[in-house]
Formats: C-alpha cells, sequence, structure tokens
C-alpha cells in the first residue's frame, strides 16, 4: 500500500496514510510540507465557552471534505488539503473525554452523527481516526461522570454506531500496518463499552448485525500451536464470551448448524488445540479460558449441548481431564454444564469411560483440618454437580456402572461423599452465623435497597451452598436407585458420621423451593423420594 515517498516519512499520522491516494508526480518535499503545516495549526482547546463553535467547525469540515471529493473525483491532489483539516477536527474531539460535563451539550449540537457518520468515511484511515476518539469518549469510567450517561450512549447507538462499527471492522486488514491493528483493538474497545454501559441495546444491536457474529468466530479460530496468540484474537473471544452470556438469542443462533454458524464445532476445534498442551502466556490463558466459557453458555440450549456430544465433545472433555493440563478444570466445568438436563450427554459419558476420571477428581485428598482453595472448592462444585447428573439421568446398563463405582474400595466414595457433607454444612453454618452476628448498618442497608434474605442466601451461595445441596442430592438419588447394598451402607455410614437424615431431607426441600417453573418435574418429584432415608440405622 505504501508508496516510496511514504516510505521516506517515517512513522505514519492518519493524515500521512491518505499518501496512498496521490499521484506520483507530488514530491516528497511537497507531501512533507502538507504535513508539516498540517501538524504545526494550533490545536484549540474545547471549553464550555466554545464548544458551539467547534461543532459548528467540525460540521464545516465535514462538508467542505465531500464537496472536494466530489468536485475532484479522481484527483486526490486536489483534495487532500479538505482530508487533512478534517483529521485534525477529528483529533480535537478526543479532549471531550477529559469533559464529560460537555457531552449533554455535544449531543445536543448534533456532533454525534457528524462524528459516528465519518465511520462510513471513504478513507479508512479517516475512520480508524474517529473509531480512537470514540473509544476515549465511551470509556465507562469517563462516561458515568457525565450529567447524562445514558442520553449520550442512546445518542451514540441511534447513529447507527453498532452497525457502522462492525462495517469498519470488515474493511480494516489488520496485517497491513500495527495502526491498522490497533484499529481493530479500539473498535472492540468500543462494543465493550457499550455493552458494559448498555448492555442489552447494544448486545441486540450488535448481534442483528449479519456480518458481526462470523467475524468473530472467525478471528478467535485457534491457529497452529506455533502461531502467537494475538491480542485481538484473545479480545474477539472475549466479545464473543460477553455475548452469550448475557443474550439468549444469541446462545441459540450461534450454536445453530442451519444458521451456517455452528459454534459449538468451531468452539471444540479452538480448545482441542490445549488436550495435551498448556497456553504459553498469561494471555493465552485468558483466550482459552473465554473459548470455554463460551462452550459453556452454549450449553444452556438444550439442541447444543446433543450437538456437543454427538460431535465428540464429551470425549474430548474426558480426555482434556485425564491429561491434567491447564484445560483439566476448564473441561470439568464445561461437563458440568453439558451434562446438566441432558440425559443423552449422560449416557455418553459412561460409555466414554469418564467414570474413572470423573471420579479420580471427587477423589481428591481431603481439606480436613484446613480451608479449601477456591480451585478445589470449585472443583468440588463441579464433580458433585456433574455425578448428580449421572445418578439422575443415566439408565440401564449406564447407571449400574454409576452405582458399581460407589461400591469400589469398600464403598470408600460413600464415605468421601459424607466427609463433603459435613465439610459444606459447616461452611454454610458458619455463613450463616456470621451474617447473623456481624453489625449492620441499617440505613445504610436501606439507601442500597438491599434486601436481607435475598443478601443471607447469596451469602451462604458464596460459602457452598449449592455444592452442599448437589451432595445431598446424590445421596437421595444413591438411597433410591434400587441397590440395596450401597443403600444399606449409605444409611449405615449416616448414622455412624452423626449425619440426621433430616439434615439431607431440610437441604433438598429448600433446592426444591427455590427452583423454578421450567424445572417443575424435578420440584414434584424429590419429596417423593425422601422415604428411601427413614429406615437409617440408630447412630452408635
Amino acid at each position: 500500500m505504501q508508496s516510496a515517498s511514504e516510505s521516506a516519512l517515517g512513522k505514519r499520522t492518519a493524515a500521512e496514510a491518505l499518501l496512498s491516494d496521490l499521484p506520483e508526480n507530488l514530491t516528497d518535499q511537497q507531501v512533507q510540507q502538507l504535513l508539516n503545516d498540517a501538524d504545526q495549526l494550533p490545536v484549540e482547546s474545547i471549553t464550555a465557552s466554545n464548544i458551539r463553535r467547534v461543532v459548528a467547525q467540525f460540521d464545516k469540515k465535514i462538508k467542505k471534505n465531500a464537496e472536494m471529493r466530489i468536485k475532484f473525483d479522481g484527483d486526490p491532489e486536489k483534495f487532500l488539503k479538505s482530508e487533512v483539516d478534517l483529521d485534525e477536527e477529528v483529533k480535537k474531539l478526543e479532549q471531550l473525554s477529559s469533559m464529560p460535563e460537555l457531552y449533554p451539550e455535544f449531543i445536543q449540537l448534533g456532533g454525534a452523527p457528524m462524528l459516528v457518520g465519518l465511520l462510513s468515511h471513504a478513507n479508512t484511515d479517516i475512520a480508524v481516526e474517529v473509531m480512537n476518539v470514540l473509544n476515549e469518549l465511551t470509556d465507562p469510567d469517563t462516561v458515568l461522570d457525565a450529567s447524562e450517561p445514558q442520553a449520550f450512549i442512546d445518542a451514540l447507538i441511534a447513529c447507527q454506531l453498532p452497525e457502522l462499527s462492525v462495517e469498519l471492522l470488515t474493511r480494516i486488514k489488520e496485517d497491513d500496518s500495527d495502526e491498522d491493528f490497533q484499529a481493530v483493538s479500539s473498535t472492540l474497545s468500543v462494543i465493550e463499552n457499550l455493552c458494559d454501559l448498555q448492555p442489552e441495546t447494544a448486545i441486540s444491536r450488535y448481534f442483528n448485525v449479519p456480518k458481526f457474529i462470523p467475524w468473530l468466530l472467525k478471528r478467535i479460530r485457534s491457529p497452529d500451536k506455533a502461531d502467537k496468540i494475538d491480542y485481538n484474537r484473545v479480545y474477539s473471544a472475549e466479545i464473543l464470551s460477553i455475548f452469550l452470556q448475557q443474550s439468549r438469542e444469541c446462545r441459540e443462533m450461534v450454536g445453530r448448524t442451519e444458521a451456517h454458524l455452528d459454534g459449538v464445532d468451531k468452539l471444540l476445534r479452538c480448545i482441542s488445540a490445549y488436550r495435551k498442551t498448556d497456553p504459553d502466556s498469561s494471555e493465552e490463558e485468558e483466550y482459552v479460558s473465554n473459548l470455554f466459557s463460551c462452550l459453556c453458555s452454549l450449553m444452556m440450549v438444550s439442541e447444543h449441548q446433543v450437538r456437543f456430544g454427538q460431535i465428540q465433545g464429551i470425549d474430548l472433555a474426558i480426555r482434556m481431564m485425564k491429561e491434567r493440563k491447564f484445560a483439566c478444570r476448564l473441561a470439568l466445568r464445561l461437563l458440568n454444564y453439558a451434562l446438566q438436563g441432558c440425559a443423552p450427554n449422560c449416557q455418553v459419558f459412561v460409555e466414554k469411560a469418564g467414570l474413572k476420571t470423573m471420579f479420580s477428581m471427587f477423589m481428591r485428598k481431603g481439606v480436613k483440618g484446613k480451608r479449601a482453595s477456591t480451585e478445589e472448592r470449585e472443583d468440588d462444585e463441579h464433580c458433585c454437580a456433574c455425578i448428580h447428573s449421572l445418578c439422575r439421568f443415566c439408565t440401564g446398563t449406564e447407571t449400574a456402572r454409576v452405582l458399581n463405582k460407589f461400591t469400589e474400595n469398600t464403598f470408600e466414595k460413600l464415605e468421601r461423599l459424607l466427609e463433603l457433607h459435613d465439610t459444606y454444612k459447616t461452611r454454610v453454618e458458619e455463613a450463616e452465623e456470621r451474617f447473623k452476628t456481624r453489625e449492620r448498618d441499617d440505613e445504610e442497608l436501606k439507601e442500597l435497597e438491599v434486601d436481607e434474605n435475598e443478601q443471607r442466601f447469596l451469602d451462604r451461595c458464596e460459602n457452598g451452598l449449592f455444592t452442599l445441596q448437589q451432595i445431598d442430592l446424590i445421596i437421595l438419588r444413591l438411597a433410591n436407585m434400587g441397590n440395596e447394598a450401597v443403600r444399606s451402607r449409605l444409611l449405615a455410614l449416616l448414622g455412624v458420621k452423626g449425619i440426621a437424615t433430616k439434615e439431607v431431607v431440610d437441604v433438598v426441600t429448600e433446592y426444591a423451593q427455590n427452583l423454578g417453573q421450567d424445572a417443575k418435574a424435578e420440584k414434584d418429584e424429590l419429596p417423593g423420594l425422601f422415604g428411601a432415608l427413614q429406615d437409617q440405622p440408630a447412630q452408635t
């Protein structure tokens, strides 16, 4: 793209990038003089007293440039000066980021459509400069200092910022220069800013731009391991993760094969590179974590769960757990999502010999006498959730294989299960006690509109309530799965360890009470299972 004259000029500015359009007979000295003249123009500071004039001047430069481009179409030398002038006016507006109090007036004066409209400028370098300015202006910390932050973001979105920014993404050729690479970074940053400030509106608008999700999926596709994972690849995976976490519509569409997206397959191919190999850097670790987060979100759609099982996703996750590399724990979490409520995947998991690997993680050394680390508690949660899914949904031979795991080595896994019950019951009770005894400022709670019961529930969840519920659901399921040896030993161990069946019933009852209408079948089923716990032997 660069001519010989450009190479002699060193680092490009946005204005210097215009040189690619110039005829060859313009000398280097003439070009440099034009740029020097532009750089030496005084940059007027924007203030409350002159912002009206600044916006009017900006409008004038836009119209002048458009007029010159039409008048001298095909003769870039004739409209170069107007393009340089416009570029300088765009740069000037970056000053607004340090004066968010002027945002409302900027919007009132019509500055938003002028600025955003330039994203479609024929000269990509002008559009890139606009995006850099928008990145500064939409920084959440800055916007929230404005008197009307939502009005500012609404105005930008109303000017088709989502649509025009995606169009710019498709125009930029990242490999051409560092400036182009940075332009993609700035565009992704603007998208993230809008999603932070107006998540529902921004995600809906971007998702409905046909080219956007395909662009993200293409950008995050995993290269050969020899290639470096660049910043924009990591950022693209993060943006996709945000969209999938917050939008059910996005989750449903991204995984569909008929939409020619097939995100489940594409993301599986990305993570497969890390089955036996660890990421090389913290940046690459973030990339891999975002890929797994994307897949976890897609597993919230039942048809995508089934697709995951059909294209060897379960098998890949099991293999990753066996390798015990960086992806091991991420694969465990993914399996939790893939098995949840999905009977076909539970069957596949057992058929693919996943039980040995899962129970190996389940039987890690206990944490008795010490507080479990955050990672260990997360592993406990995902292991127990997976095992509960297997106990609930497996049928036939697969059910027998699950039960058989609990009979191995004189029922050691039952003992481990009850050990975990004690550990997490204690943690939840301690959280409950702290909530009751801590000093609270009632006025502050009222001001923040904090519901005490909701806060109490959240405190208990943070300290392992969900894991305790999964443990006790496993206990209840095992007592009802038709293996009298397992049931008898389970009841005996409950008695020996001094765990009253009422403890288990109370925990499961609370769990059932908090289930939504979409889980009505499970909610109705659970009370009918309590009877199998009633003939508990006397405690010794």
